[in-house]
Parts: C-alpha cells; sequence; structure tokens
C-alpha cells in the first residue's frame, strides 16, 4: 500500500471513530445522582440530585459570593459562602431557587414540598456543596 492511500485509510478510519464516539456519547443522558433522606450528598457546580421517593430535584446553581476566611490565615470572624440552588418539582412543574448560607446573616437551609435542604458545606473553591435532604 502507498502512502498516499495509508494516510487516505487512516483519516477515514479517524472520522469513523470519532462519529461513533460521539454517538455514544449523545447516547448517554445524565441521570441525577439520588440523594437518601438524612445522608449527605455531594453536588459539583451544574449538577443536580434527586430526592428518593419524592418528586423534588436540588441543582447546585453556582456561588453567588465568599467572604470565607482563607486557609492558612487567622481572620476576626469565619465569614459566610453564599450559594444558589434551583429546587424543583419536575411531576408539576413548580420551580423555585434558594440561597442558603454558611454563616450568618443568611439561612443554611430551606424547604421546598415538604422537604428540608440543608447546605452543610462548600468547597474551599466554590465548586462543590454538600447538602442534606430530610422529610
Amino acid at each position: 500500500m502507498d502512502a498516499r492511500r495509508f494516510a487516505l485509510t487512516v483519516g477515514a478510519t479517524a472520522v469513523l471513530a470519532a462519529g461513533a464516539g460521539g454517538s455514544v456519547a449523545l447516547a448517554q443522558t445524565h441521570q441525577p445522582r439520588t440523594a437518601e433522606p438524612g445522608r449527605d450528598v455531594v453536588l459539583g457546580n451544574g449538577e443536580e440530585t434527586w430526592f428518593a421517593g419524592r418528586d423534588l430535584t436540588v441543582r447546585y446553581t453556582g456561588l453567588v459570593s465568599d467572604s470565607r476566611c482563607p486557609r492558612q490565615v487567622q481572620c476576626f470572624a469565619p465569614g459566610d459562602a453564599v450559594v444558589s440552588v434551583a429546587l424543583a418539582q419536575p411531576g408539576s412543574g413548580e420551580r423555585t431557587s434558594s440561597q442558603l448560607h454558611t454563616g450568618h446573616p443568611g439561612p443554611r437551609e430551606t424547604t421546598y414540598a415538604a422537604t428540608t435542604v440543608q447546605l452543610i458545606g462548600v468547597s474551599t473553591a466554590g465548586d462543590r456543596i454538600t447538602l442534606r435532604l430530610t422529610d
């Protein structure tokens, strides 16, 4: 086989492989992780959890503000990280959003669809949150 025919064969194979991989990626749907009552769940920015046995999803939509004391620095006050979460009942189409705080003055929890959503913690970078959902 000459060099030109070999190059065309390799190129065509690469295009077919890329197309097949894209099809597989499209076929995979994102399934939100399930939060069990009273157990902590960690969400990355943009990730969603479904509350087991309820028509309720919670999505971490982002870090709103962060005035927490940096690591290895001695601060007078611990500060506050504020995160935004989107709460939804997909079956009924109901939606709302809430801001939760790690410190004062804001709330650490909210109640929606007879479920309490409590902010347990925020990662140092603010890209992950830990929540606890309870009845």
